[in-house]
């Protein structure tokens, strides 16, 4: 029984530590995740939704990962969400960083796919034979 009272105390001084490592978790998201043009090829217009959730404390960025362009940052848990106006022929990455890292914290993708894969040549009348 004396064994059982020091790993009791461990257990019970380590709980809101796990709990607050919890708190920690990055969560993001991007609604709707794809964009449909109708042929390959053109640009797919579409109003994203980004979501996340970040620590309380530290100052984060949203960015479009292939041309490291900001689209917003804040503070701690300021921002929650963010409408973009997603213009794009092809698919694209977003990232979520701490300013003061270089590694993302959160990755998504908008995959732009088509309707048809490529505009065939227009059948006209005339063939040579």
């Amino acid at each position: 029984m004396n064994r059982f009272y020091p790993l009791l105390a461990v257990v019970m001084l380590s709980a809101p530590f796990l709990a607050w490592s919890q708190d920690d978790a990055v969560i993001f998201t991007a609604t709707p995740e794809r964009c449909i043009a109708l042929h390959k090829g053109q640009t797919c217009y579409q109003d994203v939704l980004f979501r996340w959730q970040t620590p309380a404390s530290g100052e984060y960025c949203l960015i479009l990962t292939d041309r490291q362009h900001q689209l917003t940052c804040w503070t701690g848990k300021a921002m929650q969400e963010y409408q973009y106006s997603f213009e794009g022929d092809k698919t694209a990455t977003f990232s979520l960083i701490r300013n003061d890292d270089v590694q993302p914290l959160a990755q998504v993708k908008v995959v732009v796919t088509w309707v048809y894969k490529a505009p065939k040549q227009s059948q006209s009348g005339w063939r040579l034979f």
